[in-house]
């Protein structure tokens, strides 16, 4: 006796087929990103103003926005095809489309939030001036996260044996879905503490400075911005035990997409909010964290800078207005490039090559640099 068709699918309620997140999905992640590059045009902007240079962490900002596009793109695919709606209301194409091209896109979605925190650890050797120790305690931290990162990756196409059998298109065998999860997990783990250890690291050194506490807030805030994006991995992490045993992965699935997405924009918009002070001054004058356009360095009574207001400089035009008392002692110098200088001052920053230092301030520049201690 012959099998018969299979009986007609049955809405477990009324508005069941209808039930979609598919254009949730698609306006957050299109509204988060188009201001994710907003920050980042604005980023690259101030650097044209400051320094006129595109360095690495530059080049890993924009190349986590073409990964974020590219997982827009794919997101907005995986909707086209029946993402975010409950799987028994599509048909088996449909179904093998959404799971096939929303496993394909976890390969720019993750690495749309990996890459941006490497220029978040550039930024801040540069700014904060870490001792030798603590640069290599990130940078082994960052290639620790790289190869959980990695490892991730692969088991999102390993997990099925063939490849295909993971979204339905082959027959295949798969792994307990609890592997997959609790390694996600130690991921996710992995992320949070990541994201909190680049936002309390520039607020306890900035916490340090001579500074009001309004100026201490806003910089903490525009260096801390990690706190949201560690925040946001955990709530997403809470998504992920659901996954073991549901069977409705085109809605579910639909959460996990979209949270990764805003975990991304939150890592690359932090990256971008510590380098907009040359534009914001440009925009809004000298005054904009609550400075002055002149005055001389007043020293703490530390020993450090007075205050260190603000990161970054003015354009490189030869018509700097120095102070008539020349470089003090307490001034911060960055010494990491010979050729191009960042002198942090009480009221104001600007940026100088050797021709633009005074032939008498040369001897102070040279003891500063000499004399000055790495920082935490």
């Amino acid at each position: 006796m012959s099998a018969g068709p299979p009986p007609p699918f049955v809405e477990p309620y009324p508005g069941f087929s209808q039930e979609t997140k598919g254009p949730l999905i698609v306006g957050v992640m299109t509204s988060l990103t188009a201001l994710t590059l907003f920050f980042v045009i604005a980023r690259m902007y101030s650097k044209r103003i400051s320094s006129r240079t595109v360095d690495v962490g530059d080049w890993l900002v924009i190349i986590s926005m073409v990964l974020g596009f590219w997982y827009l793109a794919m997101a907005g695919a995986a909707v086209h095809y029946g993402g975010g709606r409950h799987m028994g209301s599509l048909s088996p194409t449909q179904a093998t489309n959404v799971i096939k091209i929303t496993v394909i896109s976890f390969v720019p979605g993750v690495t749309s939030f990996v890459v941006p925190k490497f220029a978040v650890v550039i930024l801040l050797a540069k700014l904060l001036n870490p001792s030798r120790i603590h640069i290599y305690i990130m940078w082994i931290i960052c290639v620790i996260y790289s190869l959980l990162i990695v490892g991730m990756l692969t088991i999102n196409f390993a997990q099925c044996t063939p490849a295909a059998a993971a979204w339905g298109g082959a027959e295949g065998v798969c792994w307990d879905r609890q592997i997959t999860v609790n390694y996600a997990l130690t991921v996710g783990i992995m992320s949070v503490l990541f994201d909190f250890y680049l936002a309390i690291y520039p607020s306890v050194v900035l916490w340090q400075l001579h500074l009001n506490w309004k100026k201490k807030l806003a910089l903490c805030s525009s260096l801390g911005f990690g706190y949201c994006a560690g925040f946001i991995t955990i709530y997403k992490c809470t998504t992920f035990q659901k996954l073991v045993t549901l069977q409705d992965f085109s809605y579910a699935l639909g959460d996990v997409v979209l949270w990764t997405n805003i975990e991304a924009n939150f890592v690359l918009i932090g990256a971008c909010i510590p380098t907009l002070f040359p534009l914001m001054r440009k925009l809004f004058g000298a005054s904009v964290l609550g400075g002055s356009s002149g005055g001389a360095p007043t020293p703490g009574k530390s020993g450090k800078s007075n205050g260190m207001q603000t990161f970054g400089s003015h354009p490189n035009t030869g018509k700097i207005k120095k102070s008539k008392k020349g470089l003090s002692q307490f001034d911060t110098v960055d010494d990491g490039d010979s050729d191009s200088k960042y002198i942090i001052l009480e009221e104001r920053s600007f940026h100088y090559t050797a021709r633009d230092v005074r032939e008498e301030d040369a001897p102070v520049l040279e003891q500063v640099k000499a004399s000055k201690q790495p920082g935490w």
